[in-house]
């Protein structure tokens, strides 16, 4: 019987039936018991999988890099290979919810192509075992997850797959086809950042590896060609965002790296990483790899035996070090431990490809075929175990995402003609309901608007955004978590329709409403700001453009959060204005972009519980003079100086308790006075 196992499965057809047949195997366990809370949809267990859909629609409709057709250019798409694997299916019929289908279809060729990969990586030892040892990836129920959701992980780990296996052949003593083989393995390194930003750390572990083995031959020459399509996709990538939207980063970074995050210190940052580790740690090695948390070490065990055997060396030397790099550049994202960890699922499937070859190279040991099989069968029933839970997780997270986000685009699409929504999840909400949308996190692009700028800095500044909108360009519903967005729900909405789930596993919050939009306490346009003969001068506090405009500086991290207000002006109209909070002791400052020689006013909108604040300049500091508080309206302080030039900078210092600064004008005192 196992004679005839590798008759069938050695002939390449054969091999590849069985691969896609066990792959389309892996994936119905997920998608069969999940079908029924799909009610018509292909389950997904994650709204990011929609994000995917919208710009791979927008792509097949001849609008590539945008989220939705018409809004301009969004750097949201972190993977656009997959988004234009997904746009070939638009094209030739899957549309529409059978792009889920389509999407699906991707996974099980992905998945049926690693299966192979691995098969050959292993070799040679006896193809029955091969395919168990090919299996090992797929017993890790969390990589399933991963693999199965309808995201880029199943074509990147295929990529992934391949990338090894160039490497293998670049690695290979034929020496004379080498440099082509280098060149080969690069290609796929693009392809692998196409798929997934955070792959620059695997292409240089490659890069170095098929180095290590250039013989006399040149190894810088080898690093570039195993290395230069990779850094070329990147830089491309990394300048068309800067070409239209003026930041180099992709949106997702903005928005959830450590480091995008304003208000964390150094050692906050630290903190947040190693609480990411800790967690990968318990929840997925300890809880996921094994049927018990003592048994978490096997498979990286078995990894590391793959080091053993030469022939293997740089394959599994490779597959550790880009899990580490991986593992440690992907805990930088704020978000890594939710999605169920899909961020790390790569890193899982380097560490299992290893073990896979560790046990081969045990089996290559005299009698070590049985041994390698016993080892091998009990991985794979130890990270098996964990498989029915990650079924059940998967159900419960795409019936939460029907439920609620395609729930929710589905009557946003009935709303009336000529509707705009505000959202915070850029997924099925857009792709389900078809509308026109701007999303309050930055995801989805809008005419380089920099939402996702604005996002980290808290609602002030999103609605600061808002504000800047054409009124006719402005959302007229909002789709949104009250629990998220309490702010700008309770002041710039009215509630007319809300979806409530149960057993909420994935989704940001169990009930996400729909309002009617009221901006009417927004000004129609930065021209009425307070436009007189007096202005020298203006920042809007709490607007993420006006203050790179002006080089304003909060007193980030332990101060400067963004704050918000409607009150009356001094026309009697209600007026929003966004600010920030400068704690007692504290300073703000910025640079003045237009200045005069003369006396100028320094004009300062603040809250009714500021109580004494420090104006600095080159030329000294005054107190601000501030006017009494009065209910519901706004409060000003004023300041007099001799002058102020174009670039100095001027400092607001809060003394006797903190205060909150929304708007800063400066004007000529002559013209004031008259």
């Amino acid at each position: 019987m196992p004679r005839l196992f590798a008759s069938i499965t050695d002939r390449s057809r054969g091999g590849s039936l069985v691969a896609a047949a066990l792959a389309c195997a892996a994936g119905a366990v997920f998608w069969v018991p999940a079908r029924e809370v799909g009610r018509g949809w292909f389950p997904a267990p994650l709204d990011d999988v929609y994000i995917h859909f919208d710009f791979a629609r927008s792509l097949a409709q001849g609008h590539p890099f945008e989220w939705i057709p018409g809004q301009g250019y969004s750097s949201g798409e972190t993977s656009p290979l997959y988004a234009a694997v997904l746009a070939a299916g638009w094209l030739v019929g899957f549309r529409g919810r059978a792009l889920g289908l389509w999407a699906a279809i991707v996974a099980v060729a992905s998945v049926a192509s690693l299966l192979g990969t691995v098969r050959r990586l292993v070799r040679p030892c006896p193809a029955w075992l091969a395919w168990a040892l090919a299996l090992l990836p797929l017993s890790l129920g969390v990589v399933d997850w991963a693999l199965f959701s309808g995201m880029e992980v199943a074509l990147f780990a295929a990529a992934l797959g391949r990338s090894l296996l160039a490497l293998d052949d670049a690695t290979a003593l034929r020496r004379e086809t080498r440099e082509r083989r280098q060149w080969r393995l690069g290609a796929w390194g693009a392809a692998l950042v196409l798929l997934r930003p955070e792959a620059v750390v695997i292409v240089a572990v490659l890069a170095i590896a098929a180095a290590r083995a250039a013989g006399r031959r040149s190894a810088l020459a080898a690093v570039l060609r195993a290395s230069l399509p990779g850094a070329l996709a990147t830089l491309a990538v990394l300048g068309s965002n800067f070409a239209a939207t003026g930041d180099a980063r992709s949106a997702g970074a903005q928005l959830k790296l450590l480091s995008s995050n304003p208000y964390l210190s150094d050692v906050d940052r630290a903190r947040v990483f190693a609480e990411n580790l800790a967690t990968l740690w318990v929840k997925v090695v300890r809880g996921e790899l094994a049927f018990a948390p003592p048994l978490a070490l096997v498979l990286p065990a078995l990894a590391l035996l793959g080091l053993a055997r030469r022939e293997h060396r740089a394959v599994t030397g490779a597959c550790l070090a880009s899990a580490i790099g991986w593992t440690l550049l992907v805990s930088w994202n704020g978000n890594a431990p939710h999605h169920n960890f899909r961020y790390y699922a790569p890193a899982l499937v380097l560490v299992a490809i290893a073990a896979a070859l560790g046990a081969a190279a045990i089996a290559r040991a005299r009698r070590g075929v049985p041994v390698a099989a016993a080892i091998g069968l009990f991985a794979l029933a130890s990270g098996g175990a964990r498989v029915p839970g990650q079924v059940r997780h998967f159900r419960a997270a795409s019936a939460n995402i029907r439920d609620q986000h395609v729930e929710v685009g589905e009557r946003v699409a009935r709303l009336p003609g000529g509707a705009r929504v505000l959202l915070g999840d850029a997924g099925a909400i857009p792709y389900v309901s078809g509308r026109a949308a701007v999303d309050a996190l930055g995801l989805g692009g809008y005419r380089r608007v920099p939402f996702a700028r604005a996002a980290v800095h808290g609602e002030a500044a999103t609605i600061e955004l808002i504000e800047r909108l054409d009124p006719a360009d402005r959302p007229t519903h909002l789709a949104l978590y009250p629990n998220w967005f309490g702010a700008l729900t309770s002041r710039f909405g009215t509630e007319i329709d809300r979806v409530t789930i149960e057993d909420n596993v994935i989704c940001g919050g169990s009930t996400k409403a729909i309002y009617r939009a009221d901006w009417s306490s927004l000004e129609p346009s930065r021209a009425d700001r307070r436009a007189t003969s007096a202005l020298i001068d203006e920042l809007d506090v709490g607007d993420v453009i006006d203050e790179a405009e002006h080089g304003y500086a909060p007193p980030l991290p332990h101060g400067g959060w963004t704050t918000l207000d409607v009150r009356t002006d001094a026309a009697g109209l209600r007026r929003f204005d966004g600010g920030r909070t400068i704690p007692d002791g504290k300073s703000e400052s910025f640079l003045v972009r237009r200045g005069s020689s003369g006396p100028v006013i320094v004009r300062v909108r603040v809250d009714g519980g500021a109580r004494g604040i420090v104006v600095r300049t080159s030329r000294g500091a005054t107190d601000l003079v501030l006017e009494p508080a009065r209910d519901g309206a706004w409060r000003t302080g004023t300041a007099a100086l001799d002058g102020v030039a174009a670039g100095e900078r001027v400092t607001l210092e809060a003394r006797g308790g903190e205060y909150r600064d929304y708007h800063v004008w400066i004007e000529r005192a002559a013209a004031v006075a008259r």
